[in-house]
């Protein structure tokens, strides 16, 4: 079985953070080894905090810094040109077989917060609260739909004219139910 990658697009204040936050914890309690990516839409996150040795190693000009500890490993590269969700995906999968060969259990699912033009199987978030998504359509931002969680009345009815399954904000469980499934 190929591992399963699905995104996890909507506007900000959709509640996809806090969302994946709640998914990711069920499946875990389900026995799940969860991998997530998230997308940055901005340049120039902080990752590292300013003084310690991996940031010193950044700002002396190491384009590429990993920091190794006994119980985890991180990495820092600089980019010439945005990484598309194939590549970034691909590296995940090929550090999650390498710990596998070391002896740590691989990943089962990568979760992906946003990369909206991913091409993902995607799940959809619309917010009743977020005036982002008052005139927003389902499926408008190129992704397969193959799941929605909303509170807007009107997406639930075109997601079920589709026959597109939808889950309200709290349905982590069903959500969690229908991931398990895709995964098979």
């Amino acid at each position: 079985m190929a591992l399963l990658a699905l995104a996890f697009t909507g506007k900000q204040n959709s509640g996809k953070t806090t969302l994946l936050e709640k998914l990711i914890a069920e499946l875990t309690r389900r026995g799940y080894n969860v991998g997530t990516l998230k997308h940055h839409g901005h340049a120039g996150f902080d990752f590292d905090i300013e003084g310690k040795d991996s940031w010193r190693h950044a700002q002396a000009g190491s384009r590429f810094t990993v920091v190794s500890a006994p119980d985890k490993i991180a990495l820092v590269r600089e980019l010439d040109a945005p990484e598309d969700a194939d590549n970034t995906l691909a590296a995940m999968v090929a550090l999650s077989a390498a710990g596998e060969a070391q002896g740590t259990r691989p990943l089962d699912i990568i979760l992906v917060e946003g990369y909206r033009h991913s091409g993902l199987p995607t799940v959809e978030l619309f917010r009743a609260a977020n005036p982002r998504d008052a005139e927003r359509e389902l499926g408008g931002e190129g992704n397969t739909i193959i799941a929605v969680v909303t509170d807007l009345p009107r997406i639930e009815v075109e997601a079920a004219a589709r026959g597109i399954p939808s889950f309200g904000f709290e349905d982590t469980a069903a959500l969690a139910s229908f991931v398990e499934k895709l995964m098979g």
